[in-house]
Order: C-alpha cells, then sequence, then structure tokens
C-alpha cells in the first residue's frame, strides 16, 4: 500500500523558503512567521520579510495556487512601517507556489527545485509584471528582492546623478567637436549613428555605464582594481590608466559593457578624456551614494 504523501502548510512552506532566501541574501536579515514585526500592526505577521541597511523593506506574501489572496495580501502591507527600520514598505511580493511543493515528501528540495509563480507590487500602484505572473526559481526570486528593495528616493537621486553626470561629458565633446571636428565622427562611426550632440550624449552614458560597473566588478576578480586607485589625482594621466584596466577587465570577460566603451575612449585624446573620466568619477561616486548597489 502506498503511503500518501504528506499535506505541507504554507507556514511549513514559508520557514524553507525563508531560509533558502537567508543564505541567498546573507547582507540581509529576513524573517518568516514572526510576529511584531510591523510597527503599527503588532498582531499581523508577513509570511516573509526581508530587510537591510540602506533598503526599503520588502515583503513576500505566498501560497499555493490558485493563490487566490496572496496578491491582496500582499498590496495590503505596501506603505507600512517596519519596527526598527527608517524606511516603509514599498514593495511587496505575491507568490505561488506549485502543487507538488504542497504534496512534497521533501520540502526543502521541492522548494530548490521549484518553478515559483510570482509578481512585484508597488506602493504606488505599479505592478510588476502588469498583467500574469513572473516564472523563476527562489535564486530569481532573490535577485527580483534585490531590485525592488531599493527606495524610491535612491533611484531618483542616481537617476538625476547620471543624467547630470552625462551632460557635463557630453558638453566636453561637443567643445572637442568645434575644435578637433575629425575625432567625434569616428565616435559616431563606432555607434552606428550620425555626429550629433545626441550621439555624444549616448557615448558617454556608455563611458558611465562601464565606470560604474567597474566599480560593482572591483574586487571580485584578482587585478581588477578599485576606481579609487585608477582615478585619482595622484594618477596624471587617468586615461590611459583606465584604458589599460578595462583591457584587463575584458581578458576576464564583460564584453557587451566595456568593448564598445574602451573603443569610445581610445578616440578621446588624452587630455579631454581625463576631464570627462574626472566628471564621471563623480557621478559614479554619487550613484554609489545614493544606495543602488546591490545587497
Amino acid at each position: 500500500m502506498t503511503t500518501p504523501a504528506p499535506r505541507q502548510t504554507e507556514p511549513n512552506a514559508n520557514n524553507v523558503l525563508g531560509a533558502l532566501l537567508r543564505r541567498m541574501l546573507p547582507a540581509c536579515e529576513v524573517r518568516y512567521e514572526n510576529t511584531q514585526t510591523l510597527a503599527d500592526f503588532a498582531g499581523r505577521h508577513p509570511d516573509i520579510l526581508i530587510t537591510a541597511p540602506g533598503r526599503s523593506p520588502v515583503v513576500v506574501e505566498a501560497e499555493y495556487e490558485p493563490a487566490r489572496a496572496a496578491e491582496q495580501d500582499a498590496q495590503e502591507r505596501l506603505g507600512l512601517a517596519v519596527a526598527g527600520e527608517p524606511h516603509p514598505i514599498e514593495a511587496a511580493i505575491a507568490l505561488r507556489y506549485p502543487a507538488p511543493v504542497e504534496n512534497a515528501y521533501d520540502i526543502d528540495a521541492a522548494i530548490a527545485e521549484a518553478r515559483l509563480s510570482y509578481a512585484a507590487l508597488y506602493e504606488d500602484g505599479s505592478r510588476f509584471p502588469e498583467t500574469g505572473w513572473l516564472d523563476g526559481s527562489a535564486a530569481d526570486l532573490a535577485d527580483l528582492i534585490r531590485l525592488v528593495s531599493v527606495p524610491q528616493k535612491a533611484v531618483d537621486d542616481a537617476a538625476t546623478a547620471l543624467e547630470q553626470g552625462i551632460e557635463r561629458a557630453a558638453g566636453i565633446l561637443n567643445n572637442m567637436a568645434q575644435l578637433r571636428p575629425y575625432i567625434t565622427p569616428e565616435i559616431a562611426r563606432l555607434l552606428g549613428m550620425a555626429d550629433v550632440p545626441q550621439t555624444r550624449r549616448m557615448a558617454c552614458a556608455i563611458i558611465a555605464n562601464a565606470i560604474v560597473f567597474h566599480q560593482r566588478i572591483a574586487g571580485l576578480h584578482t587585478g581588477v582594481r578599485p576606481l579609487r586607485h585608477i582615478l585619482t589625482p595622484e594618477i596624471i594621466n587617468t586615461h590611459d590608466a583606465l584604458l589599460a584596466a578595462w583591457h584587463d577587465i575584458l581578458r576576464i570577460n564583460y564584453w557587451p559593457i566595456f568593448a564598445i566603451a574602451k573603443d569610445i575612449l581610445e578616440w578621446i585624446p588624452t587630455g579631454e578624456g581625463v576631464r570627462i573620466l574626472g566628471v564621471l568619477r563623480d557621478t559614479a561616486e554619487q550613484i554609489d551614494a545614493a544606495g543602488i548597489s546591490n545587497v
């Protein structure tokens, strides 16, 4: 006679998923099935609550399919204060466990292997995706949590800093186009665009993106030095120093980010290049200060 599979309760599934997310998000505090977490609603408790310094708390409300109440539960958590946290809940995730999790003998293995369905809800009323559900693993869910935990003010501050930095850097290229008229057409050719101010902003945006990404991968690979060791007043020719650093990064990989940025920077003369990099270094530092880096 076959022994029927146990029915795993939703709190049990939440405990297992919470423990899995805790391992995937080591810089975060992950609490699950805990009371006393919502400052003004001591009797309520989120299924899973993720917090981290400088981030907005994220709630995951989970149910077994068809999970008719998960989205409503997630919606009701938005805007609430979390005890001990300076930011309110700006984003909540509604999640559906597939049927095999409910009937699993080994729920740890079932959740680790499951394709979960989930959607992110935001305090401004938006939803991602707009309709339907995302489908992914627990690791994909952890990536989404990292993304939606960034406070909106940090996003706005970083976007403003990036826009202003790109405009200032593009101004240097625009001046160069008047003084050295044969260089900016070559940069435009690399991008497959006409030599106009919009193209120069695009070129500076590509360089800025590479600088910001360089900042994030410094220390992840042997030989990738932090920007503060390259774009520093102690190094007179930061233009050539950064080109050398990006050559080393391309030997690792990251071609989609650094190859075209390096090609553009190679066309910019040293003097203008040093000035542009000074502007974009300050921009990268402002973005870091806004708290956009991953947890």
